[in-house]
């Protein structure tokens, strides 16, 4: 099973969310809050994780489920930038997701919901 933990505060990666369940056309992924990996996971890796045939963190995890919800398996080419570069827009961006949103309620979208699981660890 293919579970993208998400931050389920945030409305960017809840846009995300919605975006990447939109593309899941073979609905292969569902999702869970990246609260549920409390203690698994270092604590200051808190947006996005992808559970597919291995674990993905930052900039990975990005690439890993848009390749593997839009089939388009040239998405993973992205992973000749340099991993340093790609994580560090990625924790630009992390860091700064609140403040980005401060003014905007965040809800989980009705399509999400539907495939949103509960599980205390990715297996």
């Amino acid at each position: 099973m293919n579970i993208l933990y998400f931050d389920d505060d945030c409305i960017i990666c809840n846009r995300f969310a919605k975006i990447i369940t939109r593309l899941d056309r073979k609905g292969i992924l569902r999702f869970a809050s990246i609260k549920s990996l409390d203690g698994i996971i270092p604590a200051h890796i808190d947006s996005v994780v992808y559970y597919s045939d291995d674990m993905y963190l930052h900039s990975d995890a990005i690439i890993e489920v848009l390749a593997d919800t839009t089939r388009v398996r040239a998405i993973r080419g992205l992973k000749v930038i340099p991993v340093c570069w790609r994580n560090a827009l990625y924790r630009f961006v992390a860091r700064n997701r609140y403040r980005l949103n401060e003014k905007m309620s965040c809800t989980i979208d009705n399509e999400v919901r539907k495939k949103i699981i509960s599980s205390n660890s990715p297996s």
